[in-house]
């Protein structure tokens, strides 16, 4: 068994979905629009740190199931601990 490795931030949000088994289109930006495939990570968070406080829109045609599905990877991703083992979450 290998050794479990942190997720970095300069992996791309289409790499990032397809390893979390997340729908693609899953991963938002802050404002609600779907995030571009090619967006790296980092820049994502630190996206989400400029707007942390303000209201987040969401698409009615994405399932609720799908979103939080994409919600709880995201929280996880936010932790310093937040790990990858074979492609899966730990």
């Amino acid at each position: 068994m290998g050794k479990a490795r942190q997720i970095r931030s300069d992996i791309r949000v289409g790499s990032l979905e397809e390893r979390l088994g997340l729908d693609p289109g899953s991963i938002r930006n802050p404002d609600g629009t779907d995030a571009r495939s090619d967006k790296k990570l980092g820049t994502l968070r630190k996206e989400f740190a400029d707007a942390k406080g303000r209201v987040v829109k969401t698409n009615p045609a994405i399932s609720a199931q799908t979103l939080a599905k994409a919600a709880k990877a995201v929280e996880s991703l936010n932790q310093p601990n937040a790990t990858m083992r074979n492609g899966k979450r730990k």
